[in-house]
């Protein structure tokens, strides 16, 4: 382990709860690794106490933070810029504290779509299908939208929901979703939703999944389990599948590269994920 000394820069992501989160480990082995003196710890922060340390984080002078659930949304009240991306996406899981200046940035959905190129997954002229209108869904639908996904169909159990998402991308990207899944086939198909997680672990997204085969890839944002009910279906019906593993590493270096303006070596992913995920 590194020496933490009086010139070592905090870290720290703040969740409620946050004690599952693999964020420390991940972030302190990419400084052991790049020799750089910074350390990064889990701050659990209760909704009623955010903006308090949202303060702290800039009284104590930290680098930068990242934010998981359920602040998301509301952190974006407290700080002091919006990346334009990050307003577009509508949260925010990154600060940044550039010299007192609290910045905010997403990179969830970046990192998402750096995992699908990861494994020969294209998005770009690509009919995609994803699943769920919710928080995670919105920055995927932004980015896709301005990657240039040849369309997007966007279901959700309330389609009322799904329309209003639809409707907002639309308004701000100006580029039209479906919310009706009316295709025999789409290229990529994504899961955004909490179904086969714990403790929903036998749920399942789809009911019908009878038009996924080995010409589809299927991903999952959800990682443990690694292999959700979801992604069993589609690998028993020949599709090529993906968890969301990589999803947070690459969320994770992209942060870090905020966090430090410093460009991590390519080939940090594989190192990740073999050195802190054992994969």
């Amino acid at each position: 382990m590194f020496e933490i000394n009086g010139h070592t820069k905090q870290l720290a992501i703040l969740g409620y709860p946050v004690e599952h989160s693999f964020s420390p480990q991940m972030h302190n082995f990419i400084s052991e690794k790049m020799g750089l003196n910074y350390v990064y710890t889990a701050l659990e922060v209760s909704p009623d106490k955010l903006k308090d340390a949202i303060e702290g984080i800039r009284a104590m002078k930290f680098a930068g933070v990242n934010i998981t659930a359920p602040h998301k949304y509301e952190v974006m009240k407290y700080i002091d810029e919006i990346s334009e991306q990050a307003r577009k996406f509508g949260s925010v899981n990154t600060v940044v504290n550039k010299c007192g200046k609290l910045v905010g940035y997403n990179t969830d959905a970046d990192g998402f779509y750096r995992s699908l190129l990861h494994e020969g997954i294209e998005i770009k002229d690509r009919d995609v299908l994803i699943i769920g209108a919710g928080g995670a869904s919105k920055p995927v639908c932004v980015l896709f939208s301005q990657i240039g996904a040849k369309s997007i169909t966007l279901v959700n159990r309330t389609k009322e929901k799904a329309e209003e998402l639809a409707e907002y991308i639309h308004t701000v990207c100006g580029y039209k979703i479906s919310t009706t899944h009316c295709r025999n086939h789409y290229d990529v198909v994504i899961n955004t939703t909490s179904a086969g997680m714990y403790p929903q672990l036998e749920e399942c997204p789809l009911d019908d999944m009878s038009f996924i085969d080995k010409k589809t890839a299927v991903a999952d944002m959800i990682y443990n389990p690694s292999e959700t009910v979801f992604l069993k279906r589609a690998k028993k019906a020949g599709a090529k599948t993906i968890n969301g593993l990589g999803m947070l590493i690459y969320q994770g270096i992209i942060a870090y590269e905020l966090f430090t303006n410093i460009k991590l070596p390519e080939n940090i992913f594989e190192t990740v994920t073999k050195e802190v995920f054992s994969k």
